[in-house]
Formats: C-alpha cells, structure tokens, sequence
C-alpha cells in the first residue's frame, strides 16, 4: 500500500515495536495507553484487533493488577473524545482514521470485528 496523506502533507514513521513499550508502561495514563495500544497493533486498514480480555492484559498496572473491564471500556471513551482513535472503536478493535495512520508492508486488510466495510480498505 502506498501511503499518501495528500498533497503537501509532511508525515513520518512510527516503531510500532516502540508502541508496544509505551502501551504497557503504566506511566502514561490509561487512554493514552489504548492509543498506543492502537498503534502498536494497527494493520493495513487502521484496525488494530484484540482478543476478549485482551487489552485489559496490556494495560496491567503496576503490581500486576488488571483494570476492570469499565476502567478499560472508559479509557477507550475517553480515547475517542480526544480523537485518538476512531469512533468505531471497541474494547476488541481499536481503530485509527486514515488521515492520522497508513501502513505499508505487513498486516492484513480485513477486520473480523468490523467486518470488510472500512472506506480505505482497499486503497493502493
């Protein structure tokens, strides 16, 4: 996939391995977190999918402790009002507009949460 932000638009590259670190570090607060999260699992449509349970694993605290299942699901809330991620994320897909993330090279085009349906799904 070519990524192309329009004309005159500067862009760079993100560690999505980097993203990784900063979505398990309890430093940052928690829908700080999810975008990472975000980020860190995104393929080629903006749609970075978890396992039931599985972000509220990423997000341990210190000590181990998991974040309820609400603390997870207001975190991912307060994530979409800052315009972190899309307004069609959910606790099982995070995703992220494509005028804020494209990808090249590896990770699939399909979304088993949202199904085939993202607008940019198949663009080249």
């Amino acid at each position: 996939m070519r990524i192309d932000f329009g004309p005159g638009v500067e862009w760079g590259g993100i560690s999505q391995a980097h993203c990784e670190l900063m979505a398990r570090n309890d430093g940052h607060r928690l829908h700080y977190r999810v975008y990472f999260a975000a980020l860190w699992r995104a393929n080629q449509i903006g749609h970075a999918e978890f396992r039931m349970g599985e972000l509220a694993t990423i997000l341990v605290a210190e000590g181990g402790v998991i974040p309820s299942r609400q603390s997870v699901t207001n975190a991912v809330g307060r994530a979409k009002a800052l315009d972190l991620i899309g307004p069609d994320s959910t606790v099982r897909c995070l995703t992220l507009p494509h005028h804020h993330f494209q990808k090249g090279g590896r990770g699939g085009r399909k979304c088993s949460v949202h199904g085939d349906a993202t607008p940019w799904a198949w663009a080249s």
